[in-house]
């Protein structure tokens, strides 16, 4: 499993519990689906319940685009695609 860059994600806008975050990636989706992949991005970017990340993934950064939604408890992140 390859691991969350905090380089690789940017906050587009919003506010705690309702930020829409870009990610860019070379990990796929079920990596990124995995239970504590996005949990360093609670200290980095105050990830929260309800944040949105729009994941780019795949070797070329663009292969596959996915809409994720967070679940922050008690720092432990997971998300649920909801493309």
């Amino acid at each position: 499993m390859a691991d969350y860059m905090s380089e690789d994600m940017r906050l587009m806008g919003g506010v705690p519990g309702q930020q829409l975050f870009i990610y860019r990636t070379e990990d796929d989706i079920a990596t990124l689906a995995a239970a504590g992949y996005f949990d360093d991005a609670v200290d980095d970017y105050n990830l929260d319940t309800g944040d949105i990340i729009v994941a780019c993934s795949g070797p070329t950064k663009a292969d596959a685009i996915d809409l994720l939604v967070a679940t922050n408890t008690a720092g432990v992140v997971s998300v649920i695609n909801g493309s």
